[in-house]
């Protein structure tokens, strides 16, 4: 009995190490890219955070809309080479991954149903992905999708993952404190940016944003990118079913 419990503490030590592997993070992460670029070849750009990201590499030349694709790719197999890890995927942990993102999504509704009581309708929440047109609902679906590479691209694994390297790595700061305050920071960031565009402020839409970030903080530091993005996608589309 005690060589089984060892024996499962290894398997599941050895599991979430592996989802924190950029390759596998690629792989997971790797269809919901698709998918969305795939539909922005038929719609048309949808999502702000893709569109942001091709204006700013456009000041650096790059130009055509699967730049964006091309950086999220490109900087996960570099973060591979770079850390110099196996080239070896085992699909179980990727059927682990979904399943966690699944999981790790419902506190997130949960949080979402709660607040939402408390602040008026928003036609950029997720609880709006499903309309009544079959056009608008697979263009919803697939800007959730890409919501959640994308986003988490830019918030955690950039903003926060850079913050981290610079001060922990290479200043030598406490880890800690530092996540905290990163995580803080970047979130607020992430809130503040769902309201570029948006004509009127809303105190409690700012909190839900702000402690969704806070949240997939937690998911990136503690599970991983790829869960991250799972959890972020995930959200969108539970949220939207289940408010539907």
């Amino acid at each position: 009995m005690a060589r089984a419990g060892r024996d499962l503490q290894t398997t599941l030590a050895g599991y979430l190490d592996k989802t924190h592997r950029p390759l596998n993070c690629l792989l997971f992460v790797l269809p919901l890219l698709a998918a969305y670029e795939a539909g922005a070849v038929f719609f048309g750009e949808m999502l702000r955070a893709s569109a942001d990201m091709t204006a700013l590499l456009r000041l650096f030349g790059a130009r055509g809309a699967l730049w964006p694709a091309v950086v999220v790719v490109g900087v996960l197999l570099a973060w591979h080479v770079w850390t110099r890890q196996r080239w070896h995927v085992d699909a179980e942990t990727l059927l682990g991954m979904v399943v966690e993102s699944v999981l790790w999504a419902a506190p997130l509704v949960l949080m979402s149903h709660v607040l939402s009581r408390l602040a008026p309708p928003s036609p950029w929440a997720a609880s709006a992905l499903l309309a009544a047109a079959p056009r608008q609902q697979a263009v919803n679906v697939l800007v959730g999708l890409g919501a959640g590479v994308y986003e988490e691209f830019l918030f955690r694994l950039g903003a926060l993952g850079l913050f981290l390297l610079v001060c922990v790595k290479w200043a030598h700061a406490r880890r800690k404190p530092m996540i905290v305050i990163g995580a803080i920071v970047t979130s607020v960031l992430f809130s503040l940016y769902h309201f570029i565009g948006v004509p009127q402020f809303h105190g409690m839409r700012f909190v839900f944003y702000a402690a969704a970030g806070g949240y997939l903080a937690t998911m990136y530091v503690l599970r991983g990118f790829g869960v991250a993005v799972g959890v972020h996608a995930f959200y969108n589309i539970l949220a939207a079913v289940l408010r539907g």
